[in-house]
């Protein structure tokens, strides 16, 4: 098993097998973009040295991204003492023979909390549902040839309160990363919740009115304070509208409560594409 979803290198950073989603073996999972795209904002933010809430992370993805080698850079578009907006952008590498296309890209808001945080992320999660004891295990699905190793399979630890990325409709779980975003470093809990945020429209898709699928291609994360420890409740739904286009969104908590949202744009895949196990298992796929 590879020690994280990326590794450092001289030439940029090189994504690994467990960044490998579900629609074609070689191409990385959204969660893992969004999370290298997190770790990029805040590694940036905290040139600052001021402790700030990350409030809003938009991701958009903009290719097909296999694993590779890219290049990663941060931008401070504004820094403050209030507020602060970081971008962040990931290229093909200079060696990838397409002279550093951009492939993905990120706007990020920061805000100052108007009193120090004393560690006590408050908040009363008593009336989540506790984390059920057993661990889903996507991979051992029939109808979904998931790659192994591989991020739906065994980056993520799912564990379902209600639905299944095997069922349409509005779906709960618990779930945790389980392995580094970059090899060597300790993966904050912001980091954290952006690789799992894509996650939503897996735990909550459903049909397009004419059975297909849908695709998403932007995730936009909401956060009311600093997430903490390693555990997320997702409980998502999607909502179809006319015209081939529908929207995720997924209420995220983490042990103490209510953290945020996620929303995800979507619209029906063209019948055309081939989805591995068919048009369920590609929206089960994430």
């Amino acid at each position: 098993m590879p020690p994280a979803l990326f590794v450092l290198e001289a030439g940029g950073v090189r994504a690994t097998e467990l960044t490998r989603g579900p629609w074609a073996h070689q191409v990385m999972h959204g969660g893992a973009i969004g999370g290298l795209l997190g770790w990029a904002v805040e590694r940036e933010q905290r040139q600052l040295g001021i402790s700030q809430v990350c409030s809003r992370l938009t991701v958009e993805i903009l290719s097909g991204m296999p694993m590779a080698t890219y290049e990663v850079t941060a931008t401070m578009v504004k820094g403050g003492k209030r507020t602060a907006l970081v971008d962040a952008e990931v290229r093909e590498a200079h060696g990838a023979g397409r002279g550093g296309r951009l492939v993905a890209r990120a706007t990020s808001q920061w805000l100052t909390p108007a009193a120090p945080s004393d560690g006590d992320p408050g908040g009363d999660g008593q009336s989540l549902p506790p984390i059920p004891a057993e661990r889903a295990d996507p991979g051992a699905n029939p109808d979904i040839d998931y790659p192994r190793p591989g991020f739906n399979a065994d980056a993520v630890d799912f564990r379902f309160v209600g639905g299944s990325t095997e069922e349409p409709g509005p779906g709960r779980t618990w779930l945790r990363l389980d392995h580094p975003i970059m090899a060597g470093e300790e993966t904050s809990p912001l980091v954290r919740v952006a690789t799992l945020a894509d996650l939503g429209a897996a735990v909550g898709w459903d049909f397009s009115p004419s059975g297909g699928a849908y695709i998403n291609t932007d995730v936009t994360l909401q956060l009311l304070r600093v997430p903490a420890g390693e555990w997320f409740y997702f409980d998502a739904a999607t909502v179809v509208a006319p015209q081939g286009l529908a929207g995720t969104h997924t209420a995220i908590c983490d042990q103490h409560g209510l953290l945020g949202w996620v929303l995800q744009s979507q619209i029906e895949a063209p019948s055309e594409i081939g989805f591995p196990g068919g048009m369920n298992a590609a929206r089960a796929a994430g």
